[in-house]
């Protein structure tokens, strides 16, 4: 059944900015927007469909009112100020700054589900209605059918599995993401912040929802007295390593103090019906609410957590986007959400 392969796409960074200035002779005087144009080139080049995106530069500190900013020994003319040559120096936290207005004005915003607006609402439900008859939609279904009987049905569970839990996940919503975008451009799938809620959003099953049979589902789950709360998230993130962060302090199996129990487990045994049932949770809209802020809070940590090493060996095929032949998607490719395209709010 062949899936179509989650690409990574490559973003500016404040180096390409620091490239393309040190490009320019010093004698050359290039107009501010130049680098919005170039670095908007980069980005139309990295997004699909291609997209122009202006921008400006703001003057380095104590140049406010100069015509021009220097660039690494370059003179860039700031045509709004007029036209008189003078040397300023531009900064490298403004570099720094103009490419990441620009990374993230292009990149697609994820939204706490209560901060959508009633349209944005209507919008999702009625592209998620539309997606679920499309036969890619199904695959996506039958992927973590596939992922979860693998998963569930190991008599041992190797380390491998659980290191693989977060980064498979974030590959599976990404490409649920991108299978709505073939209808709506801009639509990015909401989170669920169930700390702040402890209640599902009943939004997804008003009259305009998605009401749909899930054969085989499970219902009534296995009771959880609450969702998990705050605390237990600030808990989860100050865990200084992967390990302890996402399954607990074991390298094989997981722990009840994990994420994957404590912040998701215990989601979707709260919820029951056919979001308890791993074999059928994929049919339930609320799943990639729930997933996606499951992505947030890793990406929460990964923030909090920089620079530390790496777990030994987990950077491993994801199925179905890689094969032992052809390789594909690992979980290296979807480690840093920056470079995938999007960010949370």
């Amino acid at each position: 059944m062949a899936r179509q392969k989650v690409a990574a796409r490559r973003f500016p960074t404040a180096d390409d900015a620091l490239l393309i200035a040190a490009e320019w002779a010093p004698a050359h005087m290039v107009d501010a927007e130049e680098i919005g144009l170039r670095l908007g080139r980069m980005m139309a080049d990295a997004l699909p469909g291609g997209v122009g995106i202006p921008f400006s530069v703001p003057p380095a500190a104590g140049s406010v009112g100069h015509a021009d900013l220097a660039v690494r020994g370059a003179a860039v003319r700031n045509p709004a100020a007029g036209t008189t040559p003078t040397s300023a120096p531009l900064a490298m936290e403004h570099l720094q700054s103009l490419v990441t207005r620009l990374v993230r004005a292009a990149q697609r915003v994820r939204k706490d589900h209560r901060q959508l607006s009633t349209a944005e609402r209507e919008r999702f439900n009625e592209v998620l209605k539309q997606a679920h008859g499309e036969p890619d939609y199904k695959d996506l279904v039958a992927a973590h059918k596939d992922m979860s009987h693998h998963h569930h049905t190991m008599p041992h569970m190797p380390p491998s599995a659980t290191q693989r839990f977060l980064p498979w996940h974030r590959a599976y919503c990404l490409e649920m993401e991108e299978l709505l975008r073939k209808t709506e451009p801009m639509l990015t799938i909401p989170y669920w912040d169930y700390a702040n809620d402890h209640a599902r959003p009943d939004w997804v099953w008003q009259p305009s929802g998605v009401d749909r049979p899930a054969p085989g589902a499970s219902h009534g789950g296995h009771p959880a007295p609450v969702l998990p709360t705050q605390a237990t998230i600030d808990g989860l993130l100050a865990r200084p390593t992967y390990t302890a962060f996402t399954y607990g302090k074991m390298m094989a199996g997981v722990k009840p103090d994990g994420l994957e129990i404590a912040a998701h487990n215990n989601v979707h045994n709260w919820c029951g019906g056919s979001l308890g049932d791993p074999m059928t949770a994929a049919e339930d809209p609320i799943f990639f609410l729930l997933h996606a802020n499951v992505d947030r809070i890793w990406d929460q940590w990964q923030l909090t957590h920089t620079g530390g090493p790496n777990v030994t060996g987990v950077d491993a095929g994801l199925d179905p986007w890689w094969t032992q032949t052809s390789g594909g998607l690992t979980t290296d490719g979807v480690k840093d959400i920056t470079v995938l395209g999007y960010s949370y709010q």
